[in-house]
């Protein structure tokens, strides 16, 4: 199909049309500072804008790159998971702690007599203690501190039945006490660690488990490998965060998190090659986790694998919380199909795009997939005149009522162009389309 001029529109490309670089894609306001993704293409980007003689369709597309240079398709860093909740994994540290501690103390403290000041009350506390009876043994536990405020178990145990009955103050309190009166028991210091992992307190939460670390690296264990990664996740200290996922993903392969936390990091160091190698050993450890597979359709993005990016993509925006992002990607998978000439599967994307993204992205969404619909529609067109076929020519006045619904919504944000496909061409396509339908439909039923 030879392609005609039409000298009433404007046919100057946009300067952001001629740019042979990648786009960069703007992200949202919200993402953290120097976000992006990029649009790595290095295809020359073509105006082109409305034509129409009575045998010659010159396709209006393309306007829409200009809007994914502008911020169009803006594509935000991934946040990083909704973690499981970090209560439970913190109440296992806590009793593996007080359990150590125990241990730990006999050994530095040595032999006690058993007639100790407050060896009984503590005795008798203990008992329940371990046998779940926290409110029970928090009596005899006072009693034993009372007696003897210079033991340092007694005032850990006394926490660790606090904490039974989630009075995380006293919990606290009664550790510290442990603490300083046997500074060398480094569970006392990992136990108060999770008792501010439990009260959300990630910074003192995640601080305190690098000093127990730091003094003791043997205690380390695939538990709280994983909840070191967790804790300096949440209070955000990101050096901290990088040493503890690559030590646990090298001694603890299996513990998942670490290998999502490496691939965010890499991803924001633009390390695409590390990034997606972690992001895969985490969705096989992880396989139906859809923020891990938004993560994955992000690196598969950026490295033009567009077609595995858009399942991905698909199946993250099932996901309520993750829908609008999820989007974005699909937006841009459409913007670079379409600026590559591939119809089809600019359509799917911009399809899905349309009903996730947010209602402020919704319109350029329709813009792109108006363009996007006009491509289509102007290869079964092609099809259609080629072969003289009435299937095709049938389908031609539905693909343009299609493309002309989007390029409405949408038409506010590039009117000039957009006015004229709407108000000269698609009604000079339809009256195209239903002479062929006359001629090689009519045939045929002859």
């Amino acid at each position: 199909m030879r392609v005609a001029a039409n000298h009433g529109a404007n046919t100057t490309a946009p300067s952001c049309l001629k740019s042979r670089h990648g786009l960069t894609v703007r992200a949202p306001s919200d993402a953290p500072a120097g976000a992006f993704v990029a649009l790595r293409d290095s295809q020359t980007l073509e105006t082109i804008l409305v034509a129409v003689t009575p045998r010659h369709l010159f396709l209006a597309s393309l306007a829409a790159a200009c809007w994914a240079v502008s911020g169009g398709a803006a594509l935000g860093r991934a946040q990083a998971p909704a973690a499981p909740p970090a209560g439970d994994g913190a109440l296992r540290i806590l009793a593996q702690a007080t359990a150590n501690a125990r241990t730990t103390w006999a050994r530095l403290a040595g032999a006690q007599p058993r007639n100790a000041p407050g060896a009984t009350q503590y005795q008798d506390g203990l008992t329940k203690l371990q046998a779940g009876q926290f409110a029970d043994a928090l009596v005899p536990l006072q009693a034993a501190v009372r007696l003897n405020a210079n033991n340092a178990i007694f005032h850990s145990d006394l926490a660790a039945a606090s904490a039974g009955l989630e009075r995380w103050d006293d919990a606290a309190l009664e550790m510290v006490r442990a603490r300083q009166i046997q500074p060398g028991n480094q569970w006392f210091t990992v136990a108060l660690a999770a008792v501010k992992a439990v009260r959300e307190q990630w910074v003192d939460a995640s601080l305190n488990l690098d000093v127990a670390i730091s003094a003791d690296s043997a205690m380390i264990d695939s538990t709280i490998a994983e909840a070191a990664v967790s804790w300096a996740a949440r209070a955000r200290r990101v050096p901290q965060l990088l040493a503890w996922s690559q030590l646990a993903t090298q001694r603890f392969p299996g513990i998942a998190e670490p290998w999502y936390r490496l691939a965010s990091a890499y991803q924001q160091q633009n390390d695409t090659t590390r990034g997606i190698a972690a992001i895969r050993r985490y969705v096989a450890l992880r396989p139906t986790d859809r923020l891990g597979l938004f993560l994955y359709s992000v690196f598969l993005f950026n490295t033009g694998q567009n077609d595995s990016a858009m399942v991905l993509a698909t199946e993250a925006a099932r996901d309520s919380s993750l829908q609008e992002r999820a989007g974005e990607v699909l937006f841009g998978i459409g913007a670079r199909m379409l600026n590559a000439g591939k119809a089809d599967t600019a359509v799917l994307a911009l399809s899905r795009a349309q009903t996730t993204v947010t209602a402020e992205l919704r319109s350029r969404v329709s813009l792109f997939l108006g363009h996007a619909q006009l491509q289509r529609f102007a290869t079964v067109y092609q099809t259609a005149e080629r072969e003289r076929a009435c299937e095709p020519a049938q389908r031609l006045d539905s693909l343009l009522s299609q493309a002309a619904e989007n390029l409405r919504v949408g038409a506010a944000l590039d009117s000039a162009r957009v006015a004229p496909i709407l108000e000269t061409s698609i009604p000079q396509f339809r009256r195209n389309a239903e002479t062929m339908v006359t001629q090689y439909c009519t045939r045929r039923r002859d």
